[in-house]
């Protein structure tokens, strides 16, 4: 019998857990720009959304891009740097395949922010923008234009759980897709079209037991919001 492939290659799609991620940010830029903002909502086969993460992130530097978000610098004063709430992060993460919508964009903030946390790991992850042509759903566009074409509202754009959910709810729209292209693993995924993110599929889900993780030295911090935001169907 042929060993296994490694990483998430032969895992069947529908059966795999999905952690959604979302990044605000004071920038575009890693490094020299910081997350202060970050959400993971976890789709578990056969459930529905679940936000697992929601906090507020002390970029340990003034905060910019406040026209775009809202955040200020008074609101992370006091919010858990991104090394102590890491711990919490990898345990949101644990044993799924990560998802977000524009995935380059988050995923330079997570290697980033990772690596600067001491954390090495890297997850496997999807794009859930380019999967819209991938999968033959309609063009590459913007959350907002995506959850428009599905009828999802997603009125508060820029709240990173508010983001986060609004990509989860699009992935009810993605499965009928795969099941009509006979895409039933990742590999079926990977060979559908060459996009950059498939390489990650050689990379096996985050285990909280391989990493030594911080502990969390201040509570986490979630932006005040409306429960009605997270009631939206």
């Amino acid at each position: 019998m042929p060993e296994p492939s490694p990483g998430i290659l032969d895992r069947p799609v529908m059966e795999t857990p999905l952690a959604v991620l979302d990044f605000e940010t004071t920038g575009l830029y890693a490094g020299g720009d910081r997350a202060i903002e970050v959400a993971v909502v976890r789709l578990e086969p056969g459930c529905g959304p679940q936000l697992a993460l929601d906090t507020l992130v002390n970029p340990q530097r003034p905060v910019a891009a406040t026209h775009i978000h809202g955040i200020r610098d008074r609101d992370v004063i006091d919010a858990p740097t991104f090394r102590e709430m890491s711990g919490e992060l990898v345990r949101a993460l644990e044993g799924c395949v990560l998802a977000a919508y524009n995935a380059y964009f988050d995923m330079r903030f997570l290697d980033w922010e990772m690596r600067a946390a001491g954390l090495a790991d890297r997850p496997p992850f999807l794009c859930l923008m380019y999967m819209r042509p991938l999968l033959g759903l309609g063009r590459r566009c913007g959350l907002d234009c995506a959850c428009c074409a599905h009828g999802i509202d997603h009125s508060t754009a820029h709240t990173a759980a508010d983001d986060a959910l609004a990509a989860a709810r699009l992935w009810r729209f993605y499965v009928p897709g795969m099941v009509e292209l006979g895409i039933r693993t990742f590999r079926d995924l990977a060979e559908r079209g060459r996009y950059k993110f498939t390489d990650s599929f050689t990379r096996p889900p985050l285990r909280s037991e391989d990493t030594l993780l911080p502990a969390l030295d201040a509570p986490l911090k979630p932006r005040a919001r409306p429960l009605a935001a997270f009631l939206k169907p």
